[in-house]
């Protein structure tokens, strides 16, 4: 034994004490400090030092016994190793040392240096065992307890073998009554129900809660390799109450929508039946011989009329769709270049003081979209009166609609316009938002015009981005699923070329 050591002997017998003295000085390569205390008190008080590596006891300190001191130690949380001494061997006293929490038993008959040294070594390294096995169960004990949830450890045998306080509060919860969790057999009991019921549970997790305080806990459990399982119990009180306010609102929310769209489908009546009456008298006049100036103020009336209702009828429309009025019904549309064309001929016959020249090509080996017709004509209305719109004359506008790599088919709307700063370019798909927001700004428009495109999209499983530099022209992209694309088999030695001018 190649360490210093300090000892401590309880011992009320000089005889004895010089004959353990004695003994181990006899062991080899020891290093010892011995200190002897022959009363009970005084060596409870010294041995709670922890000045020492092992402390021997005998059997009979004055009128008390070594087994006493050494429950008593421990009971003070004393962990230096103790060894009882007595001068007779009995089996039921090495037992009873051994239930006290003594580290060895050695009779005083058969004490030798060489047993003794046995002793103390193996004594001082199953005490630091146990201390880092204390340890150990200490954090363990301390991170259990200060877990954020409440944790229990049940064997195959239903025994609860540990658990924390957060989930006796959730047993308590469960028990309806304060300190349930504190009677194992209730304890036992109501375990038992929360493991039927989740046996019986459709995604492995049930919820508990109290109606008087509102606590809610969602408890689920793992199953252990040697048949026990782990449950867990959450406080979700906060997060059930957060998702029953975003209900709450989202409630209101469709709410509010169903009461827009209700007072845009009233109002629509009573907006376009005067609009109807001002745009056809003014049509009357218009034809009827009156001078220069009238004819000049029943063409602007006009004008401004047709105008509004168009941005009437734009708002309804928007409305309608958004809020599931219109029934969409998948059509076969043949021919895109001609069915774009259509839509784009009249937009540009109403406007005949501007100079835009519009290109319209499409893949040939596209036969047709399966899509809403009327969805359709709106997307490709919209994009063309924007891309008009925010484009100065001389403007061009190039339609392209090809296959991308999966063979989806895509519609390319690109100006030569204004373009859309880099900050507000996701911000134009919100309903009646502007990019530009100012009262003198110089674009009309109510903001509908992609948010439209985007609705429209959706509902059609399709996508829309857009491109732009943020100073000088926009291309809008929108992508159809591929189911939505009806290809043809062509010889790919013959091209068309489908670009025409308008």
């Amino acid at each position: 034994m190649n360490r210093d050591l300090t000892i401590l002997l309880i011992e009320d017998d000089e005889d004895d004490y010089e004959i353990t003295r004695e003994t181990i000085e006899e062991i080899p390569g020891a290093s010892v400090s011995l200190e002897w205390i022959e009363a009970y008190e005084p060596g409870i008080e010294r041995l709670s030092s922890g000045d020492f590596d092992i402390c021997f006891v005998d059997y009979r300190i004055g009128g008390r016994t070594g087994l006493e001191f050494i429950r008593m130690a421990r009971d003070n949380g004393v962990l230096v190793p103790l060894v009882l001494l007595t001068g007779v061997g009995q089996h039921d006293i090495d037992v009873a040392a051994t239930e006290a929490g003594a580290s060895d038993y050695l009779d005083k008959s058969e004490l030798d240096a060489r047993t003794l040294e046995r002793t103390i070594r193996y004594s001082i390294a199953h005490a630091e065992a146990m201390k880092a096995l204390a340890g150990k169960t200490e954090l363990l004990s301390t991170t259990l307890e200060n877990a954020g949830a409440g944790i229990a450890a049940i064997e195959e045998d239903g025994l609860c073998t540990a658990r924390n306080s957060r989930f006796d509060m959730m047993l308590d919860t469960l028990a309806g009554e304060e300190g349930a969790a504190q009677d194992a057999d209730k304890t036992a009991h109501l375990i038992d129900r929360i493991a039927d019921s989740l046996d019986a549970a459709e995604y492995g997790e049930i919820e508990i809660g109290n109606p008087e305080d509102g606590v809610i806990y969602a408890v689920s459990r793992t199953d252990t390799p040697r048949g026990g399982a782990v449950y867990v119990s959450i406080d979700v009180t906060q997060q059930r109450a957060m998702q029953k306010s975003i209900l709450l609102a989202k409630s209101d929310a469709e709410a509010a929508s169903r009461a827009k769209s209700s007072f845009f489908a009233n109002v629509s009546h009573e907006l376009r039946t005067p609009l109807h009456g001002i745009i056809g008298f003014s049509d009357l006049i218009v034809r009827e011989e009156v001078s220069p100036t009238i004819d000049e103020y029943a063409n602007q009336i006009n004008a401004s009329g047709k105008s509004l209702l168009n941005v009437i009828n734009t708002v309804i429309a928007f409305s309608r769709i958004e809020s599931g009025q219109h029934v969409f019904n998948d059509e076969t549309i043949f021919d895109l270049r001609h069915f774009v064309l259509d839509v784009v001929k009249p937009i540009c016959s109403a406007s005949p003081d501007r100079d835009v020249t519009v290109t319209v090509t499409v893949d040939p080996s596209i036969e047709a979209l399966l899509i809403d017709k009327y969805a359709l004509r709106m997307i490709v209305e919209s994009l063309f009166e924007n891309a008009m719109r925010f484009s100065a004359d001389p403007a061009t506008v190039d339609i392209d609609i090809k296959l991308d790599a999966r063979g989806a088919a895509t519609m390319a709307f690109a100006d030569n316009g204004i373009g859309i700063p880099l900050d507000k370019q996701e911000r134009v798909f919100d309903p009646f938002y502007q990019a530009d927001d100012t009262l003198g700004r110089s674009y009309e428009g109510v903001g509908l015009g992609l948010p439209l495109v985007r609705l429209l999209a959706t509902i059609h499983d399709s996508t829309v981005s857009l491109v732009s530099d943020g100073e000088k022209g926009t291309e809008v992209i929108v992508v159809l699923p591929v189911e939505r694309t009806r290809l043809i088999e062509y010889d790919s030695d013959v091209s068309e070329n489908a670009a025409t001018g308008t």
